[in-house]
């Protein structure tokens, strides 16, 4: 194997799920003006698909089919999100040793306390609904050569920002990260890294159709050498989607969401284009949800 490709095997798969981040629209059309939402729970089913994704090492356009679940509510001191995605490729993303496609699960959570729940009265003031601090993980797991287990970690401090309806938020903090590598069989202990995502939800109409726009937008710093001793760049992703309330047009609002979406990653695993190809990404998806 080249060192391209061994290369372009030893980024970790990270962030697939953060835009689950954003919060249900149940939940987004019911924020009081002074605090953020009560307890509530919204779960869901969904789908993703592309046949226009890249990964390093391969100028080979791949298929991928994502199915995903997700649970995310309010509780006393604050919110919370769990998802986790299934994630299959089509064959020229091959599972190591085979000839069909790599399969992944990936896992995200995230927990931010709210300071207006926790101290029981309104924080923000004019742009600023509350602030807060997240903490979250991020597990995954993928049979294809590199057989990656990344293990990730992130705390920081989150602002809420008072938007007329919806939700936009942010968090500004750190993330360690620990991944195996499956080419020369050692794991790889990561520095430290400088970690900032936001994540929104934006509901408005279109015509007679209600829509949201949802997404998310995740920054991570250099994190020092990686398995095979490059010094890692700063990693861009962005996923967006603007879904159609289909539901609602026959008569069961906030149940059955679809529309297109985009995805943008630069430096994809912290690997920039000038050290392996296929570590830019730009495409676009189709998504999917069922609301329970």
């Amino acid at each position: 194997m080249t060192n391209l490709s061994r290369k372009a095997r030893l980024g970790l798969p990270a962030a697939f799920l953060i835009g689950s981040l954003t919060c249900s629209a149940h939940a987004q059309e019911t924020i009081e003006p002074h605090g953020p939402p009560g307890n509530w729970n919204d779960s869901y089913i969904g789908a993703r698909y592309s046949d226009d994704f890249y990964f390093p090492g391969s100028a080979e356009k791949v298929a991928q089919k994502i199915g995903f679940i997700t649970t995310a509510g309010g509780f006393k001191y604050g919110s919370y999100v769990f998802n986790a995605d299934f994630l299959v490729s089509d064959k020229n993303n091959p599972e190591a040793g085979g000839t069909r496609g790599a399969q992944e699960v990936y896992s995200v959570g995230r927990v931010d306390f709210s300071a207006a729940r926790v101290f029981g009265h309104p924080i923000g003031g004019g742009f600023v609904r509350d602030i807060g601090l997240t903490t979250g993980y991020e597990f995954s797991a993928k049979d294809d050569a590199f057989a990656n287990r990344a293990r990730m970690l992130v705390l920081g401090p989150s602002v809420q920002f008072a938007v007329p309806r919806g939700y936009w938020n942010a968090m500004i903090g750190w993330r360690t990260e620990n991944n195996y590598n499956g080419i020369v069989h050692k794991d790889v202990d990561y520095d430290t890294a400088a970690h900032a995502e936001s994540s929104w939800m934006i509901p408005f109409h279109l015509g007679p159709a209600p829509v949201v726009f949802k997404g998310f937008i995740s920054v991570t710093g250099p994190k020092g050498l990686d398995g095979f001793h490059t010094e890692t760049k700063t990693e861009v992703l962005t996923r967006m989607s603007w879904l159609f309330d289909v539901g609602a047009l026959a008569g069961h609002p906030r149940t059955f969401y679809l529309g297109p979406g985009y995805e943008y990653w630069h430096n994809m695993f912290g690997t920039p284009p000038a050290e392996t190809r296929g570590t830019k990404r730009s495409a676009a998806t189709v998504v999917g949800e069922i609301h329970f």
